[in-house]
């Protein structure tokens, strides 16, 4: 589905991310780990089009989207969240939910009215879906501004399903979360995996990644140092010196 070649970028003098390659497949839950600065972040922004591509190219079913801007990213069916939550706050959930869909609207009138047409009509069902799955049924008419942070996070990973992508890129989802929400952050990412979406998770919480992730790369100063399923990765030494240090 998702094919990355020698995917590299350079900001000056600095190399953020080097020759990396990877792919992932339709349902799967791909970790992409290592410590801050690694180049994780930096790469969904390369592989959504924040940032322009210094080298290599990254291709979805198919078609190369190296070049693309980040509409025709999101057309093709990348959708991401971020590490600082990027909501509409003074927006109902509902709003927020629905903004993600208009990238799906045939015409310019159901961009910005109400959603009449039996087309838009769908959409709002799909939306309502979206946010009981969610847990922010009751909230529908919040302000997303209002919602406690882990709300927050639910909302976001709502909204970019709503763009209905073949991937899902969440960056540290899990940040924030305390025990329960994080246990619901797995079931939920598992059960995304299962529809058939694929998902590239960015993560520091091992726990979440070790329990989700049938297949993880390791990056360390922007180069891929390990992949492999989770078992293997948690015993390569070499993963094991990136986070802890030659002494230990």
């Amino acid at each position: 589905m998702l094919q990355v070649n020698h995917l590299s970028k350079t900001f000056g003098g600095l190399q953020a991310v080097s020759d990396l390659s990877f792919s992932v497949s339709p349902g799967e839950i791909f970790g992409l780990i290592g410590p801050n600065g690694s180049g994780k972040t930096t790469t969904i922004n390369l592989l959504t089009g924040i940032f322009p591509v210094s080298a290599g190219t990254f291709v979805l079913d198919g078609h190369d989207l190296t070049r693309e801007k980040p509409e025709r990213i999101v057309r093709a069916g990348m959708a991401r969240t971020f590490q600082n939550l990027r909501l509409f706050a003074s927006h109902s959930v509902m709003d927020n939910v629905r903004t993600g869909q208009t990238i799906h609207c045939k015409s310019l009138l159901s961009r910005f009215s109400a959603f009449a047409t039996g087309e838009e009509r769908e959409f709002q069902r799909e939306a309502e879906e979206l946010v009981k799955r969610f847990g922010l049924g009751d909230r529908a008419d919040w302000p997303a501004g209002t919602l406690s942070y882990g709300e927050k996070k639910r909302l976001e990973i709502a909204r970019a399903l709503a763009l209905r992508p073949k991937v899902l890129l969440l960056d540290e989802p899990a940040a924030g979360m305390n025990a329960v929400e994080l246990e619901w952050l797995m079931k939920a990412i598992r059960e995304i995996g299962a529809s058939g979406t694929a998902v590239i998770l960015v993560e520091h919480h091992m726990k979440l990644i070790m329990n989700v992730c049938h297949n993880i790369a390791v990056l360390n100063f922007g180069a891929k140092i390990a992949e492999g399923p989770p078992g293997e990765i948690a015993r390569d030494p070499e993963v094991i010196t990136a986070y802890l240090g030659k002494a230990h």
